[in-house]
């Protein structure tokens, strides 16, 4: 049986009026190839957030490897390297300055 390295369960997120993120909960096994994809808003960056310990959920758990990340936030931060998406430069962007 594989080790649960990720786990979110039932994660809720809310700013003001907005949910964020509404009930978000899967499991990523040791060796595991995950991809975690949506549309723009869906809650993808809050709940990134939410596991790497950096926003609190309002309600729910998120582990590391069975650390919690918030209870045990040293010990589940150890254990995480996160590459996230590289800035696009548009080749408009890169004329700007030229003649």
């Amino acid at each position: 049986m594989s080790t649960i390295a990720i786990e979110a369960l039932n994660l809720h997120k809310r700013f003001g009026n907005v949910s964020a993120v509404n009930g978000v909960s899967f499991n990523v096994t040791g060796g595991e190839i995950f991809g975690f994809l949506g549309p723009n808003g869906a809650g993808k960056t809050t709940t990134i957030r939410i596991l790497t310990g950096i926003l609190r959920p309002d309600s729910g758990e998120a582990k590391i490897m069975g650390y919690d990340v918030h209870k045990d936030p040293v010990k589940a931060r150890m254990l995480i390297a996160l590459i996230g998406e590289p800035k696009v430069l548009l080749l408009d962007e890169l004329r700007l300055g030229s003649t």
